[in-house]
């Protein structure tokens, strides 16, 4: 009984350990780690590593990670945490610098160049951690060999050069895994200032070995971190655009007060479409598909509802067909444009020319229909209400409405925008070494500054329906991606410059997009659209009356422009107390109800406007194992 409890309990100690030595790197193994630290009174550290490492395999070399960010704990449960600074790196062969996952990574070796056997490796840096964080008493806690390591490690020694006298009472060492206090392995000497020793055995991947020394207050003088001026200038530059962008919006984009009349109808002259682009200053889609009430209410084309038979049985759905009336005898290029698009029987082909000069769109021979599933028009209508888009938007157009000095600021803006983020976005990448990352990083940019630059000209959409798809939760996700990628891969004073560049990019686009100061003549309109919108939405049922009084197709007539306005459900509600005809363009598959009118409608537009936008697509001396600063690890390659 008592030698099979000695069994077991051998078996307890042996077989964690076997366990995790058959978790090492069987690849290679370092033979011999001598490591030398020279510490200095200002808190930093001359650390040179020699590396014996043996390699079972073909290799080119091996990589060594040291952290730039430390999280020091100690045995009487306080914590801190401090920055560090990585120079003066000298390797004794050829070697490669990266940050990664808050590690400054000195990859050695030549990627053409493999081997097998023994190698030696001389590694020396600078490494500054700053300020001692404690009150009343100063400390060393380094890790002299870190827990990173993924391979076996034998023949440890260990050399530290004091600056000046020290209790050596107060000297604690400890090793093993994270947290261990275990001291038991590791023999040393105290000469003068001079602490010289080694390690008896193998410290096993993810094992340390760390010293630990109280010290008194003031021990260390003259502690800092240097001060990168790239993020502080990044700042500075931001915060100063910022104030820029207000006074550019101050002097030239700042609106008159806008004097709102009353009015029963839209300004004459402008369709639906129109009024969009003359009520915000800019248009959409879906200010594009209000045009097919507009032209149906024109005797243009008419709307059919339809029920077609589903995949499954005895099941119906509902669809509608848009067929051609008459040909369209107007002088308006945007109605011509859309009428031409609808009745289309292929996708335009030469858009790129067309855009430059939409009229081209019309002269070209193309082959008409004369009616159309809304469902066919998917992956080809599209091209049409981009050439709108880009015809209403168009220079002359803006220049109506908005003043040239206002309009003439947009590259100041645009420029502002795009120094500050290449400063808080790609230059840290580009310091830093991290190359591999800069696609990515790149790739955000481009998709940040397109959305940004896209809020005030819309035109970007006409280029690629595909960026309109582009919204602002998935840009605020990739925004939180990379700050918290930053986080973990640039030191602090980025992820500052970098929330504080993110701020003042918003605050600019904020700026840009109401820097357009309107005409006279545009103040007069946006007050007489802004005073229609408001009779629209406060009118009574006897004003309304009146109106269908004087013209009984005054409901259909202000249908179009209500759905530029937001405002098609609440309109259509107005009526439902009110006698009102059945439109001559729209045929349902039930008797006319304006209710169930209402529903169908907004069906169809949904559809439509769906439609119109797709496209393709010792004592431990109170520290312990791995708790202190530096250290890190490494492994082959």
């Amino acid at each position: 009984m008592k030698k099979s409890l000695k069994i077991l309990l051998i078996l307890f100690l042996i077989i964690p350990f076997s366990a995790k030595a058959l978790t090492a790197n069987n690849e290679y193994i370092i033979t011999g780690y001598d490591v030398n630290i020279m510490v200095n009174e200002n808190n930093t550290f001359h650390i040179t590593e020699k590396i014996d490492a043996y390699f079972k395999v073909e290799k080119h070399g091996i990589f060594r990670k040291i952290p730039l960010k430390n999280i020091v704990n100690r045995l009487d449960g306080t914590s801190s945490k401090n920055h560090a600074e990585i120079s003066n790196i000298m390797v004794s062969n050829d070697y490669t610098t990266y940050i990664e996952k808050g590690n400054k990574v000195i990859k050695i070796g030549d990627p053409n160049i493999t081997f097998t056997g023994s190698k030696p490796y001389k590694i020396s840096y600078l490494y500054n951690i700053g300020k001692d964080p404690l009150k009343n008493k100063d400390e060393l806690y380094l890790n002299i060999i870190g827990d990173g390591w993924d391979t076996s490690i034998s023949g440890i020694t260990f050399t530290i050069i004091m600056p000046k006298e020290f209790d050596k009472s107060k000297i604690g060492f400890s090793s093993g895994s994270i947290g261990s206090t275990e001291n038991s392995n590791i023999l040393y000497t105290v000469e003068g200032n001079v602490i010289k020793g080694s390690y008896r055995g193998m410290l096993l991947p993810n094992e340390a070995l760390t010293i630990r020394i109280e010290l008194p207050e003031k021990y260390f003088v003259g502690a800092h971190i240097s001060i990168d001026l790239l993020p502080c200038i990044s700042i500075i530059i931001s915060i100063m655009f910022v104030i820029i962008s207000y006074y550019l919006w101050y002097k030239y984009g700042r609106d008159e007060k806008t004097i709102d009349t009353v009015e029963f109808y839209p300004p004459e002259g402008l369709n639906s479409a129109e009024m969009a682009f003359f009520y915000r200053g800019k248009i959409f889609n879906d200010d594009i598909t209000s045009l097919l009430i507009y032209l149906a209410n024109k005797g243009y084309i008419k709307i059919v509802e339809v029920e077609e038979a589903s995949i499954f049985k005895n099941f119906k759905y509902k669809t509608y067909i848009i067929k051609k009336v008459k040909e369209y005898d107007g002088d308006n290029l945007n109605e011509k444009l859309f009428l031409a698009g609808l009745f289309c029987n292929k996708k335009l082909k030469n858009y790129g020319k067309y855009l430059k000069n939409p009229q081209l769109a019309l002269e070209d021979e193309i082959e008409y229909l004369d009616e159309v599933k809304i469902k066919d028009l998917h992956d080809k209508f599209y091209t049409t209400v981009g050439l709108i888009l880009a015809n209403i938007s168009k220079k002359e157009n803006k220049e109506k409405i908005f003043e040239k000095n206002s309009i003439k600021q947009d590259y100041k803006f645009i420029l502002m925008i795009i120094v500050t983020v290449l400063l808080t976005m790609i230059i840290p990448f580009v310091k830093y070494g991290m190359n591999d990352r800069l696609i990515p990083a790149g790739m955000f940019t481009f998709v940040f500054l397109i959305v940004i630059i896209g809020l005030k000209n819309e035109k970007l959409s006409t280029i690629s329906p595909l960026l309109t798809l582009i919204s602002p939760a998935i840009v605020l996700s990739m925004v939180w991606i990379l700050l918290a990628y930053l986080m973990i891969s640039v030191e602090i004073n980025y992820l500052y410059s970098y929330l504080i560049g993110i701020v003042s990019i918003i605050i600019m686009a904020l700026f840009n997009y109401y820097s357009y100061k309107r005409t006279k003549y545009g103040n007069e309109i946006l007050g007489k659209i802004k005073g229609f919108k408001n009779f629209l939405e406060v009118a009574e049922k006897p004003q309304l009356e009146e109106q269908v009084e004087k013209n009984p197709s005054y409901f259909y007539n202000i249908l179009p422009y209500t759905y530029v306005l937001g405002i098609s459900t609440k309109w259509m509600s107005k009526f439902n107390e009110i006698s009102v005809q059945s439109p001559e363009w729209y045929s349902g598959t039930t008797d006319f109800d304006l209710s169930s009118f209402s529903s169908s409608l907004e069906s169809t537009m949904s559809s439509f406007s769906d439609s119109s936008s797709s496209s393709d697509g010792g004592s431990s001396g109170g520290g312990s194992s791995g708790g202190g600063s530096g250290g890190g690890g490494g492994g082959s390659w």
